[in-house]
């Protein structure tokens, strides 16, 4: 048995050079599709997108072209095309534009890289403005989205307004990277934020110690004592300035992620969580008229020429096909802000028994802080207005969160508009308006755009500029089928040995048959390690000569062409992102994250799950082969795992953990062994937990292992190690 755990760990601990895996059908490669805006605006067409609902707020689906008319300015122009989009159906088209003479497609129906994404959402916290008790709905509230409503084909980031981590916020379908992201969400002391302290009188509350912890292993683990009654007020001004820069850097924010989303395809949804956001204030004032005092109520804009900047982060989003929808976080709260009596109109007035204009109480002042709260009524306008230009959902005065991102992601269906405008582009805004013939039909349409046309496309990209923007985008190239994954163990000078296997489809690649019958081929490889600060970690690059035999030729056709590469990592976080480039320009590209604990704190964890095909014929003189980047299985072999436990404790010469694997196919469990204890020899701190399954009898398809390690930390409570790995299996 040692001699055989010993065998099992050579082999999974050393990376395979040679490609051992499965043979696979050559697949055809389907043209993939050129990713366009979904908002279009030229002098020849401007193509928009709409959503209407009836009134119980339920989607109508059925409209025809003819039940659609848009006014630009007033004008009415002439629909031409129409198509309503739903992830969950194929487009329904109506109409056709002709430009310069030739048809123009809708921009959705070949949008979708390799058809793939359905939806995209962006969530913008903003962490200047939420309160610290509030903190803990906006993890709950992403939490329960990222588990239970997340799909596949969702496209997801989590960004922060000032407390944000460069690795953690990016678009990703990966849940352990949202997952992250969540955690880190913790209340940030800033010089501008609204909400930083507590009044004199008030201990710190249970509501905000838990929104302030973290897992112990996240360096944003924030101090119960920095809220606490002794922490000094930043914000004692109220100053408009200070709200207006809030505002602005809320907006920037804003407006970045809206620039970042432009280059991924269809309708995209952006969702401002906030403490609400403020854009001006009403105050009362005194005037005197013919000797007489007068009352009136004053609003200033916190910010210069609020209108031009809200309209051109409308035009920017509409150019990028984005919907602004905003939250406030706070839920159904009473508005706290009122007048003194010793303002200016308000003097010795109390309005009680009906004495004043407003029947009761002292009149509302929009501009009062009580440092814990934005005025509700000024924060909700800045709020209703970013979303209604844009024809997103404000979900307001309400404590469901849940069933106000409901009414966000219904919206993933809408109609898209084009029409050839009549009124000249003069760079000015121009302001839409669509309506609907149906009865009792609510549209919920973009406010309008600046008259400029979309600028040209860039000049030809050089082979570096090609690599790095396929690196750089949350979307994988599928012209060059690469299949990877990493296979990491931990090193005693507290790092990971990271081994990078890929498997490239040889049929996507360009061979070119010698005089000596071989067949050559060249490709580049690149590879590029981020940190959790997004900063290069290291990588590798390298172009790659292929001169095989006709024998080893129409076996890479069936097998593919294999790669591995290797890196030392310290504790952190990290992403590999690989790119494969041919001669002729295809590319392909994939993205894996790793997270590499701190090994100096002796805390239990474990290496990757290595997976090996072992024929059961064979019995004790059987080979496993590791399967690596591809990871197929014939059905007629076993399935070998192993993975290297750290750090377990042992007592009386035994280790208290225990272990269960569990196999899925999407959602269904369809194997899952008994909790049980992991009896392996404990050796320098490590043990091995091995196992084999047969799968004959289970249908072909993907299929997930999960193994969980579970160890006693005392007061009932546990601490849980979880590794997860795909494979396929195959006739």
């Amino acid at each position: 048995m040692r001699l055989m755990i010993a065998t099992l760990l050579v082999l999974a601990l050393c990376a395979p050079v040679v490609l051992t895996q499965t043979p696979q059908k050559p697949q055809k490669r389907e043209q993939e599709p050129v990713p366009d805006d979904i908002i279009r605006i030229t002098t020849e067409l401007v193509q928009t997108d709409v959503f209407v609902t009836d009134k119980n707020e339920k989607i109508i689906s059925d409209l025809t072209i003819n039940d659609f008319k848009i006014f630009e300015n007033g004008k009415r122009q002439e629909v031409k095309f129409m198509q309503f989009v739903s992830p969950e159906a194929a487009p329904r088209i109506e109409g056709v534009v002709s430009v310069a003479g030739r048809p123009v497609d809708s921009d959705v129906s070949r949008n979708l890289t390799a058809g793939e994404v359905h939806r995209v959402l962006a969530f913008v916290v903003d962490d200047l403005t939420i309160p610290f008790e509030d903190v803990i709905s906006v993890r709950n509230l992403l939490t329960d989205f990222v588990d239970n409503r997340m799909r596949e084909g969702d496209l997801v980031a989590i960004v922060r307004v000032v407390g944000g981590n460069g690795l953690l916020q990016q678009f990703t379908s990966d849940k352990r990277i949202l997952r992250r992201a969540i955690e880190r969400i913790t209340p940030q002391l800033n010089p501008y934020s609204a909400f930083n302290n507590l009044p004199s009188d008030q201990q710190t509350n249970t509501q905000r110690l838990q929104a302030a912890e973290t897992d112990s292993t996240s360096p944003a683990n924030f101090p119960a004592e920095a809220i606490s009654e002794s922490n000094t007020n930043l914000d004692e001004s109220s100053d408009g300035v200070t709200r207006g820069l809030r505002a602005l850097a809320t907006l920037s924010v804003a407006a970045e992620m809206t620039n970042n989303m432009k280059a991924l395809s269809g309708r995209k949804s952006l969702v401002l969580i906030s403490g609400g956001l403020p854009l001006s204030e009403s105050r009362p004032n005194q005037i005197t008229i013919g000797g007489v005092p007068v009352s009136v109520m004053e609003t200033r804009s916190y910010l210069t020429n609020v209108t031009t900047l809200l309209r051109q982060l409308i035009d920017r989003a509409s150019r990028a096909g984005v919907v602004i929808n905003t939250m406030d976080i706070r839920g159904l709260k009473a508005s706290r802000g009122v007048a003194l009596f010793t303002d200016p109109g308000n003097e010795a007035t109390s309005h009680l028994g009906g004495g004043g204009p407003t029947g009761s109480g002292r009149l509302p002042n929009m501009a009062t802080f009580d440092n814990l709260a934005l005025d509700t009524l000024s924060g909700h306008q800045g709020l209703q207005a970013l979303a209604e230009s844009t024809g997103g959902v404000s979900v307001i005065n309400t404590s469901n969160f849940r069933e106000g991102l409901d009414k966000v992601l219904a919206r993933s269906s809408y109609y898209l508009l084009a029409y050839t405008p009549t009124e000249p582009f003069d760079n000015k805004y121009h302001k839409l308006e669509i309506k609907v013939s149906r009865p009792g039909a609510k549209v919920y349409s973009r406010e309008g755009y600046f008259a400029t046309p979309d600028a040209p496309a860039g000049a030809q990209m050089t082979k570096e500029q090609a690599i790095l923007k396929a690196a750089r985008s949350p979307l994988a190239k599928r012209e060059v089928e690469i299949a990877g994954r990493l296979q990491y163990r931990f090193l005693p000078e507290n790092a990971a040995e990271v081994d990078i296997n890929l498997l490239i489809n040889a049929n996507n690649l360009e061979f070119t048959q010698g005089g000596d019958g071989k067949y050559l081929s060249t490709f580049d490889v690149v590879g590029f390690l981020v940190n959790s600060l997004g900063k290069s970690q290291g990588g590798f690059s390298q172009t790659v000569t292929t001169n095989l035999s006709p024998e080893d030729y129409k076996r890479a056709l069936t097998s593919g062409v294999s790669f591995t590469g290797h890196a030392q990592l310290p504790p952190g976080s990290y992403q590999l992102r690989v790119v494969v480039r041919t001669e002729n320009g295809r590319l392909g590209s994939m993205a894996q994250y790793l997270e590499v604990p701190d090994l100096s704190k002796k805390n239990l964890t474990a290496s990757s799950i290595f997976l090996y095909a072992v024929d059961p014929t064979q019995g004790a003189n059987a080979k496993p082969q590791p399967l690596t980047a591809l990871r197929q299985l014939p059905r007629k072999q076993d399935l070998r795992y192993a993975a290297v436990i750290y750090f377990p404790k042992v007592t009386d010469g035994k280790t208290q953990i225990r272990s269960q694997v569990i196999v899925s196919r999407g959602d269904k469990v369809i194997f899952q062994e008994p909790d049980q204890p992991v009896t392996a020899v404990v050796q320098n701190d490590q043990a091995v937990k091995i196992g084999q399954l047969g799968l004959g009898k289970a249908q072909p398809g993907r299929y997930v292992l999960t193994l969980v390690v579970k160890e006693p930390m005392g007061n009932k409570k546990e601490r849980t190690i979880v590794r997860s790995v795909d494979f396929n299996l195959v006739d």
